[in-house]
Parts: C-alpha cells; sequence; structure tokens
C-alpha cells in the first residue's frame, strides 16, 4: 500500500536554508568581533541553534554567555532574511501538489523554529497544503532523536508503516529511522553515501522518480 503521510524535513528539503542560517550567524557573531568562516557556520544548517552556540562559546572559553540574547539576535536576522527571498527548492512545489491531489496528508518536522517554517512557506503559497508542522519548541528533544516523527504521527493519526520521510542530512535519516519510519534521502549539496540508508534522490525536480521512490505507483 502507497503511504498515507508523508513528513517532510524543512531546512534542505523544502527550503534551501543553509546560505541563511550562516549569514545570520556570522552577522550575529560579528557584534563581538568574531569572524565566523563559511565551514564554521555550516554545522548551524544541521543541528539546533542552541546546541551550535554552546558548543561555539566552550570552544572559545566563554562562560557565563547571554546565550538566549543571542539566539533571539540570530533568529530575528533569520526571519529578516527569510522575508527578503523565498528559497524553496526546485520541484517542491509540484511534488506537493501531487501529494495532495492523491489525498495524501502532509507535515513538517524540523529542527527550526515554527515562525521561520511559516515565513517560507506562506511566501511561497505552500502553507494551506502543510496539514501539521512539528518545528523544535514542540519537543524535548530535537533530531536526531525521534520525538518529532513520533509527535508528527500521533497528531495525525497514522502508523509509522504508513508513512514515509523526506530528510537530506543524517541527523534527520537517523531522526526518522529512529521513528520506525521508511526515508527517502534527498541529496541537494550532498552526495549520497553510507548516511542515505539507500533510497536516495539527488533532487525532487524529477517528479514521477520523486512519488516512485516515496512508495506510489
Amino acid at each position: 500500500m502507497p503511504p498515507r503521510a508523508v513528513l517532510f524535513d524543512f531546512d534542505g528539503v523544502i527550503a534551501d536554508t543553509e546560505n541563511i542560517h550562516i549569514a545570520a550567524w556570522q552577522r550575529t557573531l560579528s557584534r563581538m568581533g568574531w569572524e565566523l568562516t563559511d565551514e564554521a557556520a555550516l554545522l548551524a544548517a544541521e543541528i539546533d541553534d542552541r546546541v551550535f552556540v554552546t558548543e561555539l562559546f566552550e570552544r572559545r572559553k566563554i562562560e557565563g554567555a547571554d546565550l538566549d540574547g543571542w539566539l533571539i539576535r540570530k533568529q530575528e536576522l533569520t526571519e529578516t532574511l527569510l522575508a527578503d527571498s523565498v528559497p524553496i527548492y526546485p520541484g517542491v512545489a509540484a511534488l506537493i501538489e501531487a501529494l495532495r491531489s492523491k489525498g495524501v496528508r502532509l507535515g513538517v518536522v524540523t529542527t527550526t523554529r515554527h515562525r521561520n517554517v511559516e515565513i517560507v512557506l506562506e511566501a511561497a503559497n505552500l502553507r494551506a497544503a502543510i496539514e501539521i508542522i512539528i518545528a523544535k519548541e514542540d519537543v524535548a528533544a530535537v533530531k536526531p532523536a525521534p520525538d518529532g516523527y513520533r509527535l508528527a504521527l500521533e497528531r495525525l493519526g497514522v502508523s509509522s508503516a504508513d508513512a514515509v520521510a523526506l530528510e537530506d542530512s543524517p541527523t534527520g535519516v537517523e531522526s526518522a529511522g529512529a521513528a520506525n519510519l521508511r526515508v527517502v534521502a534527498v541529496g541537494h549539496r550532498r552526495p549520497d553515501g553510507e548516511w542515505s540508508g539507500g533510497v536516495y534522490l539527488r533532487d525532487l525536480v524529477d517528479l514521477d522518480a520523486t512519488v516512485k521512490a516515496l512508495g506510489f505507483p
């Protein structure tokens, strides 16, 4: 049987936000006189912001920093940058429309903030197609923990056997797998490898290939 629900990761699957997160952190930390290379900031596109900045401050042996203040500054910049562009990957809109036409229930499970997802989906006229958004504020533990996916399945009333996840990173693949979901890895900027778990798409441009990979005839 084809899946009843498809759960999308956001950053790296729906939206090309890597450069936005990098720029937001670089501009935020420049206020401290820090220069953060693209390579050093790249990790922020895949892990939780609090984990990223905590580890960054620890490496620089800074104690007692106002982490919440820096996170707020970064989030404000992120929202501004997202509002200025709609970084949707090619093929995403067509895929969402095709799945909706099949009666598939759609959700987003992400480690980013709810507001970030809303800004981009609204600007791309995709918000109405997404039934649920599970963001970092909704769970106690973000990816690679399976909490977000489990909550999404619970809210949709769908079993893990009846759903499939689209992920773009080892952390995301691990999270979905831990929730007993079948996972389709989307490369976009990452080549295939052991991280993908065996089902890999370079991108979402070929609608027929994507739909087939998700389990539809």
